[in-house]
């Protein structure tokens, strides 16, 4: 599942306004099509024309439809919107970018796409998933968010709430590429994993069926598995059964029952790197 709130009713006015600060801006929607269907492709074909790979003519080109898709046209043209955005309700694949110059080419996109890690991980980065984009957006440094800005004015998207979220960058001048490569410190990049956490626990919690509660919007839950998350972190709880475990009795006995005093000589032993499951079999 995704920890994604259906959209608000105010979802499409708070677009039009967001858009309507500057109706001559070169506008861009992003859509991350390893989300789409093929039955959504094919609807996108009959009803968005003309969609783009944003990669062709890149080095990751062959990841086709599978990548980040752009739509360009004006506004007077989206009357397909609405129907779209209720078709993808719930679905952290939509964002709009407003970019200083032109639309750009294949190459940024790409720039965006290959991130790197200081040890010399390559990885490919999907910045089309607005909870990607969300989570790396406010950890890139000052040097990757001025080569970010000479080309985007704002960037904004649908939020865990449902509701428009959005960026607003610094006014930087234009910067030619080639650009250094968007690569992440170790600190940088373990910060970005802290952020995605609480996305990684709910398949984790179904391979070991553990049920997550019914009662709660995604977003709320969202901020629930965060705690969690974090709460589990501070243990050194790294593994997935313990994770499930862990989070198991967070739903039976309350997100607090870690803190309780019989609790504390387990978290001593798992911070010395004892698995929660065998401390508690013991």
């Amino acid at each position: 599942m995704f920890l994604q709130n259906h959209h608000a009713p105010e979802l499409l006015p708070q677009l039009h306004q967001w858009m309507a600060k500057n109706e001559d801006g070169h506008y861009c929607w992003l859509m991350d099509g390893s989300q789409l269907s093929a039955k959504e492709k094919r609807w996108l074909l009959r009803h968005g024309q003309p969609w783009q790979r944003a990669l062709d003519h890149s080095p990751m080109a062959e990841l086709e439809d599978f990548g980040p898709l752009i739509w360009t046209q004006p506004l007077h043209l989206q009357d397909w919107w609405p129907d779209w955005l209720a078709i993808t309700s719930g679905r952290p694949l939509l964002s709009v970018v407003e970019f200083r110059h032109a639309i750009p080419d294949g190459a940024f996109w790409h720039w965006l796409s290959d991130f790197r890690t200081d040890d010399g991980q390559k990885l490919l980065l999907r910045f089309a998933d607005i909870h990607t984009l969300a989570n790396v957006l406010p950890l890139m440094s000052d040097e990757q968010l001025t080569l970010l800005a000479s080309q985007v004015a704002r960037w904004g998207w649908i939020g865990r709430t449902g509701e428009w979220e959005a960026a607003t960058l610094r006014d930087t001048p234009e910067i030619p590429q080639p650009w250094e490569p968007l690569e992440f410190t170790q600190a940088q990049f373990d910060r970005m994993m802290d952020r995605a956490r609480p996305d990684m626990l709910p398949p984790i919690l179904a391979h070991h069926e553990v049920e997550l509660p019914q009662d709660e919007t995604p977003a709320s839950l969202h901020l629930r598995l965060g705690q969690l998350a974090e709460a589990m972190s501070s243990y050194g709880i790294q593994d997935e059964p313990s994770q499930a475990l862990f989070a198991s009795l967070a739903f039976e006995q309350g997100d607090s029952f870690h803190q309780e005093t019989e609790w504390q000589e387990y978290w001593n032993r798992t911070r010395k790197g004892q698995l929660l499951t065998s401390a508690l079999s013991e």
